[in-house]
């Protein structure tokens, strides 16, 4: 089936799939729906600063609100409940991917096969 800009078809990653392959097509699907700046320009703008400075700087900028609110969003609907419960704390969608990236990143089985 082919991605359009306004559906988004990812199955949940419930932490026992391959995280690599969930986060590849995550990006793919964001790049898609021209939301993977969120993700780029976060890293590059607030690499060496803190979570505050992260959320400060989201808010003096609708736009970069407006789109984190949507990454946040689809991010919520592609993860299941039992690891929304571990990263809903999160402030902003930076926060979300480095967690998920740190829990899951190295357990994933793409090089145990």
């Amino acid at each position: 089936m082919d991605p359009t800009p306004g559906r988004f078809e990812i199955e949940k990653f419930d932490g026992k799939g391959d995280f690599g392959l969930w986060k590849f097509k995550m990006l793919a699907q964001l790049k898609i729906q021209g939301l993977l700046s969120v993700l780029e320009e976060e890293k590059i703008t607030t690499s060496d600063s803190s979570k505050v400075e992260e959320s400060s700087d989201i808010k003096k900028d609708p736009k970069k609100a407006e789109k984190d609110l949507r990454v946040r969003s689809l991010l919520s609907t592609c993860i299941s409940d039992v690891i929304l419960r571990k990263i809903m704390h999160e402030r902003i969608t930076l926060g979300i991917w480095k967690a998920l990236e740190k829990d899951y990143q190295t357990k994933s089985l793409p090089n145990r096969i």
